[in-house]
């Protein structure tokens, strides 16, 4: 499933007279709601917003505690964000880590991804056509955010 409509609010820190490295990485926040997710499969994505109870007014959302810039080389550096993620209603902490870069314009992109469990958040893997078709109960979410300047 795919989302690109997703709220963030990132806010990078830069030391003065470096304006265009980031030196951390005090605000990082993103939410989108459940329905957002698309897998082109619309009677699977409802079995999907069912078991995440979209119902309900379902979003999923993280919310960085802390983040730690480590630079890299040239106009590269990772981020890692220690934080809580919400699915179905339930609160995981998590850790999540990207590998960015400055942009010449300023921008700065980040990318990663994350391997979660679907019952670590109380959700029952969804099945299709009487059960004959399910889904594992592990997931990996790819993401890529771009933060403008």
């Amino acid at each position: 499933m795919e989302d690109k409509d997703v709220n963030c609010t990132a806010k990078f820190t830069y030391a003065t007279g470096k304006s265009s490295m980031p030196e951390g990485l005090s605000v990082f926040i993103f939410s989108f709601p459940v329905h957002n997710l698309k897998s082109g499969k619309s009677s699977m994505d409802s079995k999907a917003y069912d078991a995440m109870k979209a119902k309900d007014g379902g979003n999923i959302v993280f919310t960085a505690l802390a983040s730690t810039i480590t630079p890299g080389t040239g106009n590269q550096f990772s981020v890692t964000s220690h934080g809580n993620l919400t699915i179905a209603a339930v609160v995981k902490p998590i850790v999540l880590t990207a590998a960015c870069q400055v942009k010449p314009d300023g921008s700065v992109t980040c990318t990663g991804t994350n391997k979660l469990k679907m019952s670590d958040y109380g959700i029952k893997a969804p099945t299709y056509m009487l059960g004959a078709m399910k889904t594992g109960d592990a997931l990996t979410i790819d993401f890529t955010m771009v933060v403008q300047k």
